[in-house]
């Protein structure tokens, strides 16, 4: 799949005020000059001899506001544009006429008629201001956009002026063609105008505004964002309302052109020798924007209007207006939106409303955006609040990085699923299973060693296929359909209707904790300093300490205190202040446990390792005929200490429901919190009570895991002096920084303060929460 971005031009890379002084001038020609409306009699009509008189005049006849008005409604060509105006000047003066027999039927580019209507105005000598004009918000107008909203000028004309109108201000009708024509002579001037069409001006002596355009951003700027993008391999294509000459004109002046590849530029021209083509074989269709055909022709020089649309997310657009916005979409395209095409609050609402799926300031933040929309983490992060754009991104990202051409992705979002996603993918028949995990700081360049694992004897689910590229981890697995551990766990919890009982699952759990010892038994051996540091778990606790996300999370930050929200309580006092929970003085700050974790987690160490799963909690574990953990996941599997590997399935499989529902514990969450200033202490009173189920899975991991585990290992000569802090700072980090606390997204400010309560709480190794690991004496 080619990486391909489709920029439109104006509002995008070039200004287009010169387009919009240059419609004004048409305006203001149609209504002053003697060779057309002359609504005020003079003798001659002056052409302006300078850029600053040309938009005085423009101005005066077509306001800013009204030219953004129609940008917002999805009028995108800037000849259309101009003729919107046209038809709007043309209804008002035709309604001022006390006296218009003979004027219909309207045609308004023929001289004839012209004379005809010129007579009759100088009768009159209407007030013309652009004040009159019909406003958009029309009855008869509002709610209407792009091609659309030019053909109901024809019912507006109707209703003004009595008489029904129609087949004469339509898309393309003459009149609208003498306004481009008029359009190509005012943008042009003489010399390029004659080059370009190869005969005069109907008025020559027009400076051509095109001389005076001007890039909308410093050139510099603009060309670091380009080649940014094609540094990150993308291929640059341009699809543009203005003509080919006009579009490629300023860019070549720019130094700009030559980034863009020449078979994805897409102009007016190519555009309208398509529905000349069309026409010919009596297809009368309007392919300019929003209409998605310029930006197909764009991403895929082959396509033809009518055949079949390429995956959704195939391509991207860079644009500015609603109109772009709604050609992306029906192209399948994702769509990045500019603000900078849109200058007016109507147009910035417009433009929000019409859906684009990232919006940003201007083209110098696309290269961060494409990227972001690339990375996992995004749409880790979308999957529960805008999944079908998560969807999309993923199945580009199957193209991009893995060539798997899907044909559809869902994604199942679920509470455990607080650094990962998973969900189904479907080609033919055939479905697969997908997941992969997500770190933001990630530092390891490899994970998922199912293949390690499955050899030493773990019952775990073999990927058909595997991407191990730091920051882009995906596994396909074939799909499964055995519940999965934490599902079961959840219903037991909450008394709902379950599929097995707590004794099934208690004796599961106590399976696989004697199965878990038996595999660390086989394969203990000695790792050096080296070897050890780079096992993959040491992600789950050194580095997510280390390596950004503590930062990231805290830094700088407040939590609320649950009763009094006002109060705001800095990261860095919670971190210094004592801690006092349920009437104990805990014995270390959380300052001092996050030092002291930094310091025996430091992987640079030797150590006995085992080969285990690393983050075997209960998202990862499926239950197997009703007895039998089956592993998947294996994100963080390798050679690591025993004593890191026990942690994650300990903390998340027991202590843990409030990070996965935190808004729907807080409710019945019976946690105060006082912050004692002239102490320095921080109050805490909760009770640590466990559901029965996790309580009864709680012990069964101390007695047929931990106990004999420390046991084992102190008798070998494995057990290190420091095992204690070593376990207790693992412990630390998993309520700490699995996700952030202060993040009122993701949980309430209650929630926020018990999981530091359990982080500071787990960190201390003379607490009796997990007694047995006490109860091992060191001889």
């Amino acid at each position: 799949m080619k990486k391909l971005i489709i920029f439109d031009l104006d509002g995008v890379i070039t200004s287009e005020e010169m387009y919009w002084t240059t419609a004004g001038l048409v305006l203001h020609e149609l209504l002053y000059s003697p060779r057309y409306w002359n609504v005020d009699g003079r003798k001659e009509y002056v052409l302006p001899r300078s850029v600053e008189e040309c938009r005085a005049l423009s101005e005066s006849v077509f306001p800013e506001p009204l030219i953004q008005g129609l940008k917002a409604r999805a009028v995108n060509s800037n000849w259309d544009t101009c003729y919107a105006g046209f038809c709007l000047y043309l209804i008002d003066v035709l309604a001022q006429l006390p006296n218009r027999d003979g004027l219909f039927p309207l045609r308004p580019e023929d001289p004839t008629w012209i004379a005809a209507f010129r007579a009759r105005v100088a009768q009159v000598k209407p007030v013309v201001s652009p004040e009159r004009l019909r406003p958009l918000t029309d009855p008869l107008l509002d709610g209407y956009g792009g091609f659309d909203l030019l053909a109901r000028f024809e019912v507006l004309a109707s209703d003004v002026l009595g008489e029904r109108v129609e087949d004469t201000l339509e898309h393309y009708s003459p009149s609208w063609k003498l306004c481009r024509d008029l359009f190509q002579e005012w943008y042009l001037g003489d010399v390029l105008f004659v080059q370009e069409y190869g005969y005069p001006p109907a008025e020559p002596g027009k400076l051509g505004c095109v001389h005076f355009e001007q890039p909308l951003l410093p050139v510099a700027d603009l060309r670091a964002s380009l080649e940014n993008l094609k540094a990150q391999g993308y291929t640059l294509g341009i699809c543009t309302g203005r003509g080919r000459f006009e579009a490629l004109t300023p860019l070549q002046d720019y130094g700009l052109l030559e980034l863009f590849a020449e078979e994805h530029i897409v102009t007016h021209t190519e555009v309208a020798q398509t529905e000349h083509l069309l026409r010919e074989q009596g297809k009368k269709m309007t392919l300019a924007k929003p209409h998605p055909f310029p930006f197909l022709r764009a991403a895929f020089p082959e396509y033809r209007p009518g055949e079949p649309l390429p995956p959704r997310g195939s391509f991207i657009v860079v644009g500015d207006t609603t109109s772009d916005v709604r050609g992306a979409r029906a192209g399948e395209a994702l769509c990045i939106a500019v603000r900078t095409g849109a200058r007016t609050e109507e147009a910035r609402i417009l433009l929000e409303r019409s859906g684009p799926d990232f919006l940003v300031d201007n083209v110098t933040y696309v290269p961060t955006q494409v990227l972001e929309l690339d990375d996992l983490a995004t749409i880790q992060r979308l999957q529960f609040s805008e999944r079908a754009k998560a969807e999309t991104l993923l199945q580009r990202w199957f193209a991009l990085h893995m060539d798997l051409h899907v044909e559809s992705v869902r994604l199942t979002p679920k509470a455990v699923s607080l650094n990962s996603f998973n969900g189904f993918y479907q080609i033919g028949e055939e479905e697969y299973f997908f997941k992969t995990h997500v770190e933001e700081q990630g530092v390891l360049a490899e994970y998922y060693n199912a293949t390690l694992l499955h050899e030493v004897g773990y019952n775990v689910v073999l990927p058909v296929r595997s991407l191990r590229k730091s920051g882009q981890q995906m596994v396909i697995y074939p799909v499964i359909r055995w519940p999965v551990m934490f599902d079961l766990m959840c219903q037991m919890e909450m008394g709902q209707p379950a599929e097995t009982t707590i004794d099934q699952l208690v004796a599961a759990e106590r399976l696989e904790c004697e199965r878990l010892l038996r595999i660390y038994r086989d394969t203990l051996a000695s790792a050096s300093a080296e070897e050890y540091a780079a096992a993959p778990i040491h992600q789950l606790f050194w580095h997510r300490l280390t390596g950004g996300r503590l930062t990231s999370f805290y830094k700088d930050k407040s939590l609320p205190l649950p009763t009094s929200p006002e109060r705001q309580i800095p990261f860095e006092q919670i971190c210094a202040y004592r801690w006092r929970i349920n009437g104990v003085e805990q014995h270390r700050t959380l300052g001092e446990l996050i030092t002291r974790a930094t310091e025996v987690l430091r992987p640079e160490r030797e150590s006995m390792t085992v080969v285990g799963h690393g983050d075997a909690h209960f998202g990862n574990v499926f239950l197997e005929e009703g007895h039998e953990y089956l592993y998947f996941d294996p994100a963080f599997a390798g050679r690591h200490s025993p004593l890191l590997d026990v942690i994650k399935p300990l903390f998340h499989n027991v202590f843990a429901t409030w990070m996965y529902f935190s808004f729907e514990v807080e409710p019945n969450c019976h946690l105060s919190v006082r912050v004692n200033e002239s102490e320095h202490c921080i109050e805490v009173v909760y009770d640590f009570t466990l559901p029965s189920v996790r309580e009864a899975i709680l012990r069964t991991k101390r007695e047929y895991l931990l106990t004999p585990l420390l046991e084992w290992l102190r008798s070998v000569g494995a057990l290190p002096d420091d095992w204690r802090e070593i376990m207790h700072s693992a412990l630390l980090c998993c309520p700490l920084l699995t996700i952030n606390l202060f993040d009122s997204q993701r949980m309430p400010s209650l929630i926020g303060w018990l999981g530091l309560t359990y982080a500071v709480y787990l960190g201390q190794e003379e607490n009796s929460v997990i007694p047995n690991l006490q109860a091992v004496e060191v001889e």
